[in-house]
């Protein structure tokens, strides 16, 4: 398709960053709208925080801490976003769209481009807005981020 004298890439593969917040049902649901009237797949992301992380590490004191007690937080953590990914999908993804999900963990923007190439994704859904804290207001959001490195299209659904 063609508009403007610009052709369209045909949307395929949607992802979809998901951090739990307020915002992700209405973000899910305006990417299931996509995604339906496209034919795509939905494949929606969430990333354990590597801050997260290093704060579980930070708490454990001298005499406590492995690396094991670390990586048993992190298959924990996946394993309960996971099926907070699975219960959540299916409220707000139209029964007609086929929709996968991940969880990564590390730097959120870093992860979540990561996967946009690992799935050759042709398009990336996210919220202008989302869990916020000191750290964003000082370094920038995942959001802005994406946006200045993202290799494909964002589509940034400001839900107010």
């Amino acid at each position: 398709m063609i508009r403007g004298g610009i052709p369209m890439k045909n949307i395929q593969r949607i992802v979809v960053g998901i951090d739990f917040s307020d915002y992700s049902p209405k973000i899910l649901e305006y990417a299931s709208w996509v995604a339906e009237n496209n034919s795509a797949e939905i494949v929606a992301v969430n990333v354990i925080n590597q801050t997260r992380i290093e704060e579980v590490a930070a708490d454990l004191n001298d005499e406590h801490f492995t690396s094991e007690v670390v990586q048993k937080f992190i298959q924990d953590e996946t394993q309960k976003r996971q099926l907070q990914l699975t219960e959540l999908l299916p409220q707000w993804v139209s029964a007609e769209v086929s929709f996968r999900t991940v969880v990564k963990n590390g730097i959120p923007y870093e992860q979540i481009l990561q996967v946009v190439d690992d799935e050759k994704a042709d398009i990336l859904v996210i919220s202008s807005r989302g869990r916020t804290n000191f750290q964003d207001y000082m370094f920038g959001t995942t959001a802005e981020k994406i946006f200045r490195h993202s290799p494909i299209s964002v589509l940034s659904c400001n839900l107010l």
